[in-house]
This record gives C-alpha cells, structure tokens and sequence, in this order.
C-alpha cells in the first residue's frame, strides 16, 4: 500500500469527524457558512464513501495499523513509566561527615532522622541485587537478627581462614595465579580483567568453600565471573525476567558445589559476592597502577616482590628506604592508595523515610566524591601517589572508608582485605611484566596503548577491556 493512499485512508475518516460537526453547527445557524461549504463537504462524504465500500479491505488493514502503531505507543509510556519508577531520584552526599552519619543511622541534621531501621534502611537499595542473584545475606535482608548472624559467621571464617598465617595463604594466592597464567604464556594477547576475575574468583571459592584450583577449572570460573557480571549489569537497569537469566548461573556453581537447597540464604553467592566484587577491581587497577603505568616507580614492584617472598602483616606493612631518610610506600600504601582511587562500593546507599515526608527517598554516600575532596587530598587527586599516605591527616583518615562505615563497616577492612588485595596484586606483578606485555584499552573497535594522562575508572559500565598485548622482538630490544 502506497503511502498517498494510506493517508488518505486514514485520515479520511479523521477529517470526516471534524467536516461533520462543523456541518451540524451551520445547519443549526450557529456559524457562518463559507462559500461553497455545503457542496464540498457533500462531495467529499459521497467520494469518500465510495472508496471506503470499494477498498474496504485496506481501509480495515489501515485501521488495524493505526490500532497496532497506539497500541505500540501506549506500550512505550507504560515502560517509560516503569523506568522512572525503577530510578528514583538520589540524593548524593559527599562530605565525610555527612556520609558517615547516614551509614551510622544517625540524623545527619537536626530534623532529619530516619523513620526506617538501620536494617531495613540498607536492605531496600539492595533489593535489586535479591532479584538478580537469588541472594539472602546481611546486605540484603530486612531480619535485624538474621543480619547479625550473618556478620558474625563471616567474622569467625575470616578468622579461620587466617588462622593458619598469611604465608601459606599468599603462596597459595601465587600458585592459583601462576597455574591460570600459565596457558597465556605463548598467547600474543590476552584479556587482563578476565583473567584477574578467574584468579580471584578461585581464591574466594576455595577460601569459602575449600573447592582446590585442579577442581575448579578456568574456564568455569570464567563462565561465572561473565554471567555475574551479566547479572549485576542488568540488575541496575532491566529487572524484568531476572529470575530466568540467573538460571545458567545457578548451575554453574551446582555443577561446582553441587546442589543446595533453593531457599536464598543456603545460596553460595551470599557468601562469594560480597569477596569478589570487593576484589577484583580494586586488584585490577591496582596492578595497572603500579606495574603498567610508564611513570610507575620501579621501587613499588620491589617491594611487591619481597612481600610475595614473604608474606605477612610486617612485609606488608614495612616501608623500605630507597635514599638515606626518604621514607618510600609500603604495600599497605599501594594498596590504601588503590582503594582511594578506585574503592569497591562508589556510593554506598540508604533508604530514607523522614518524619515530614509522604514518601520515603533514597540517599547516597558517595564514597569516591569523599576519597578525592581537594581541601582533604589536596595535591593531584586524581593521581594514584601512594606517598601521600605517609603523613595522613585526621581529616583524610575520617573521609577514607572503602569498606564504608560503622556499625556496618566490613569485617574484612581491618586487615584481610588489604592483605588480600596485595597478595593477588603481588602475584600478578611477578609474573605480568611491563617489559613483556604492553597494556591496552580497548573499547569497541577502538584500541589504546595505556599512558599517564588515560584516567582509569572503577565504573564497570564507563570500561573497556584491558587487554594485555606482547611486544615483539623489536621493542624488547629496544625498551
């Protein structure tokens, strides 16, 4: 059907409607009629009339078009009205008093108290998170004694875990990584993020689940960091048929930890996501920072090295002397310096319902706003300079909180975390060289060599992917 005569079976009838009223009001006298008016508006009914009954089958095909095109058009203000539903407005808080007090609960002025528990406050935010993953953990449950429980039984694996010293744990993080980097050895290229999620997702399932590296296989392990990655992304935008998607997911980590009983808190991933997205980020950019940067300084890879030789909380904490009386950075240092840039929750958010209020809101402390304040920070603060941990003042130790803030600061912050961090970052500086490998980012079909002006971002949908790429002979004789 050509387009002249689809408008004119469609709008014929259209401006029938409008021809006919105006007809009855010059019947009745009440306008004045134009010249000529009554014989148009009767030759018009008569043609239009005859083609209606003569083409009727497309004038019925062009009605039902124009039923589908607002039937479509409704269909998109309804989903229109369900996005805005879905994202409510935030309001962002970004200094470090304020955002302390509503991780604490407290009122953050003198009219504004939460009408919501603290529980509750943090639950409803990560209600998202319950839809993608099937999750039911102290992050996510609304049961204030459930929430408790959690937190300690994390404290006490924790506790066991470490119980056994950090060497061991260290050594173990070095051979999961060298067993994993083993096959890219002769690869002309690999991708980085990959791999760094494959090893930390090793090392969190055999610290939670004691599942030995022979037993969890690589590409397992990649299956699942790249559906929970998936999953999280979706959860932030499309929550519709979640339950579904997750459904590959699932049995994966059956096939791996065999079958549990599908109520949320028996869920593995309780455990596992709260360790793994809090690590392999911050471990990514982390080794980019030290080992790829061209400013890098070749100190922090020493030092690396000999904490990788000996891994505790004391090599972990010492800070060598390059020249007489300069104090250099301690892997403590790269590591606070990376959750400061990069840390693993950008904005930690809370539910509010104030007593003023029909509605309640939702609020966010924006912990990467807090980590690079200027009047705090001062200097370059976008600049990954672990030295400026050297000296920390009162107020950046009050704005620093990358595992956020009491009551419900992550038990882990104190010094497994850390140490954790440093150990992967460690193990991947000693077998990734920088004279070897040359970093890329690659964001579609556009690829970039990684210099000291690119700005690296913790923001998983801002992004690339890190690729690491072999130099050839002729640049390793001349590097």
């Amino acid at each position: 059907m050509d387009r002249f005569r689809l408008l004119l079976l469609v709008m014929g009838p259209i401006l029938v409607f409008f021809l006919a009223p105006y007809a009855e009001l010059l019947s009745l006298g009440l306008v004045e009629s134009p010249k000529g008016f009554g014989r148009v508006h009767f030759v018009f009914n008569v043609i239009l009339t005859a083609y209606v009954c003569w083409h009727w089958r497309e004038v019925l095909q062009a009605q039902l078009e124009l039923v589908q095109m607002l039937l479509k058009l409704g269909h998109m203000l309804l989903e229109l009205g369900r996005w805005r539903r879905q994202k409510p407005v935030v309001q962002r808080f970004s200094d470090p008093e304020t955002c302390l007090k509503l991780l604490s609960g407290a009122p953050w002025h003198d009219s504004l108290t939460n009408q919501l528990s603290l529980q509750v406050s943090r639950a409803i935010p990560n209600q998202r998170l319950v839809r993608a993953f099937q999750i039911d953990n102290g992050f996510t449950t609304k049961d204030k004694d459930y929430g408790r429980e959690f937190r300690k039984e994390a404290i006490t694996h924790i506790g066991d875990v470490t119980r056994g010293g950090w060497n061991r744990i260290g050594k173990w993080v070095q051979l999961t990584a060298s067993a994993t980097f083993e096959q890219y050895k002769d690869c002309k290229s690999a991708h980085l993020d990959l791999i760094i999620q494959v090893v930390t997702l090793k090392v969190v399932v055999f610290l939670f689940f004691d599942i030995e590296p022979d037993v969890f296989r690589d590409d397992q392990a990649a299956r699942i960091a790249r559906k929970i990655n998936e999953l999280w992304m979706l959860s932030k935008s499309d929550t519709r048929n979640l339950s579904s998607k997750f459904k590959p997911l699932q049995t994966e980590l059956e096939n791996l930890l065999g079958r549990w009983h599908h109520h949320k808190r028996f869920n593995p991933l309780n455990m596992i996501l709260p360790a793994y997205e809090t690590l392999w980020r911050v471990v990514l950019n982390c080794l980019i920072e030290v080992a790829f940067r061209p400013s890098a300084g070749g100190q922090w890879l020493t030092t690396l090295a000999a904490f990788a030789a000996d891994p505790n909380s004391k090599t972990f904490n010492h800070k060598p002397e390059y020249t007489p009386g300069y104090p250099m950075s301690s892997v403590a240092d790269l590591v606070k310096e990376a959750l400061r840039l990069y840390p693993p929750t950008r904005r930690i958010y809370r539910q509010v319902h104030l007593p003023s209020e029909s509605k309640s809101l939702l609020v966010a402390a924006d912990i990467e706003a807090c980590h690079r304040q200027r009047d705090i920070w001062l200097g370059d603060i976008d600049l990954y300079n672990p030295g400026r941990w050297v000296g920390v003042t009162e107020s950046q130790r009050q704005a620093f909180m990358p595992f956020g803030g009491k009551p419900w600061i992550c038990p882990a912050s104190s010094s497994f975390a850390p140490m954790m961090i440093g150990s992967l970052v460690a193990a991947f500086a000693g077998l990734i060289s920088a004279e070897e490998w040359e970093l890329h980012m690659v964001s579609g079909s556009v690829s970039r060599v990684l210099d000291d002006d690119m700005q690296l971002n913790s923001n998983r949908q801002e992004n690339g992917v890190w690729e690491i790429v072999k130099r050839n002979q002729w640049d390793l004789g001349t590097s």
